[in-house]
C-alpha cells in the first residue's frame, strides 16, 4: 500500500536521512522524498505490506516525534 507522510523540523537531506532509516527499520520501502528547506518539512513516499506492523513500529521512533 502506497503512503505519504510529512515531517517537520526537517531543514535539510540529514535530518530527512534519519527519518527515512526509521521508517525503512520498520518496514516501509521509500518511494520517493525530498525537503522543502525553507518549510522545513520533509515529504515522503513510502509503500508497506502490512500497515498495522509498520505503525506499531513506528510510533516508537525518534522520527514519529516529528510527523506533521
Amino acid at each position: 500500500m502506497r503512503k505519504s507522510i510529512e515531517f517537520y523540523e526537517c531543514e535539510h537531506g540529514g535530518d530527512l536521512e534519519n527519518y527515512l532509516s526509521d521508517m525503512r527499520d520498520c518496514g516501509a520501502t521509500i518511494i520517493s522524498s525530498y525537503v522543502d528547506s525553507e518549510d522545513e518539512i520533509g515529504y515522503v513516499t513510502y509503500e508497506v505490506e502490512n500497515s498495522d506492523d509498520f505503525i506499531y513500529k513506528f510510533i516508537n521512533t525518534e522520527a514519529y516525534e516529528f510527523v506533521n
